[in-house]
C-alpha cells in the first residue's frame, strides 16, 4: 500500500531523504509551499536536478 509523509516538512532534503530512504512512497508539502510558491523550483536547485519551467513561467518573467 502506498504511504505519504506530510507535516512538519519544510526543508527539500527532509523531502529527499524520506523518499531515497522508502519511509514514504510521495511527500506532501503544504506550509513550506504556502509560504514559498518557488518551494518546488529552489528544492530542485538546491538538490542538484535541473527544470525547464513552463512556458507560462518563462512569459510572465518570474525566473
Amino acid at each position: 500500500m502506498p504511504t505519504g509523509a506530510v507535516g512538519m516538512i519544510s526543508e527539500p532534503a527532509q523531502a529527499d531523504e524520506i523518499i531515497r530512504n522508502e519511509r514514504a512512497d510521495v511527500v506532501l508539502i503544504a506550509r513550506a509551499a504556502l509560504r514559498d510558491p518557488h518551494w518546488w523550483m529552489r528544492a530542485a536547485h538546491e538538490l542538484g536536478h535541473d527544470l525547464v519551467p513552463a512556458p507560462q513561467y518563462e512569459r510572465a518573467g518570474s525566473f
